[in-house]
């Protein structure tokens, strides 16, 4: 009997240890097998937020998504699911290191605008991405066409953008500290007119009130990293911004146009 007693006691154990791993493993593999939903979830902020096109939506409701135009305005790379846990990387530019922080002789326009939407756009043989914004116009520092007005609303991309997958996995296509004006906010843009008159934001900076930050480039640099030019502004008055935008107009043959 005290043997029948020990060996049910054994039996007992080893099914509760075998129990106990296998919700382990169990449990294990559900995280790992997350949906993409989740392991997209993160918290947005002005360094992460970008335009996405949600490629089952698009093919629905707005083809026009799927054939944009302006390729020449696109992040040339190839627009397809990566498996698992593997990103694009972002494109590094180093054409920042020649661009001032107030690019006014490198701008055909620079104007004060809220963002009233966004989108973005992919080109029709899915080898470019870009970003579209509509700018409604309150101040105008520099036209050279002297077409814009105020209260009117353009459009201006930038180049990349992200992608919803039917699988509900997000990839983002983007350059190296290359902000996303977010839907809503208030900009100061500088703009370059391509061949086909189509406008895209060289920079710019959000105007949070009556303070200052630049578009491009981190708002939270980690220690030791220097910032780049645009960081002059971070954190100051726009009056200090305007004052120093007007002082370069009137040093170049622009100047304000209203």
């Amino acid at each position: 009997m005290t043997i029948y007693k020990r060996g049910f006691t054994l039996t007992i154990a080893l099914a509760a240890i075998v129990f106990s791993l296998t919700i382990l493993a169990w449990s294990g593999s559900a995280s790992q097998s997350s949906s993409p939903q989740e392991a997209n979830k993160q918290e947005i902020t002005p360094d992460n937020d970008v335009p996405v096109l949600d490629l089952k939506e698009a093919e629905k409701s707005a083809p026009e998504q799927l054939k944009g135009r302006k390729r020449g305005q696109s992040l040339h790379q190839r627009v397809e699911e990566l498996p698992a846990g593997a990103e694009p990387l972002p494109f590094s530019w180093h054409f920042w290191g020649r661009v001032p922080a107030l690019p006014v002789e490198e701008s055909n326009a620079i104007v004060l605008g809220k963002v009233t939407d966004r989108r973005a756009v992919l080109t029709d043989d899915k080898a470019g991405i870009y970003s579209e914004f509509s700018v409604k116009i309150s101040e105008i520092f520099k036209d050279d066409l002297k077409g814009f007005f105020v209260d009117q609303v353009i459009t201006t991309t930038r180049r990349g953008g992200a992608v919803r997958f039917p699988s509900g996995k997000i990839q983002k296509y983007t350059i190296s500290s290359q902000g996303y004006p977010q839907q809503g906010k208030v900009y100061l843009l500088f703009l370059k007119r391509d061949e086909v008159g189509d406008y895209s934001i060289f920079t710019g900076y959000e105007i949070n009130g009556s303070v200052v930050q630049p578009l491009d480039g981190k708002r939270n640099l980690p220690k030791n990293e220097p910032d780049i030019q645009f960081g002059i502004y971070r954190g100051a008055k726009f009056e200090s911004l305007r004052n120093a935008l007007q002082t370069a107009l009137q040093q170049t043959s622009g100047g304000k146009d209203q």
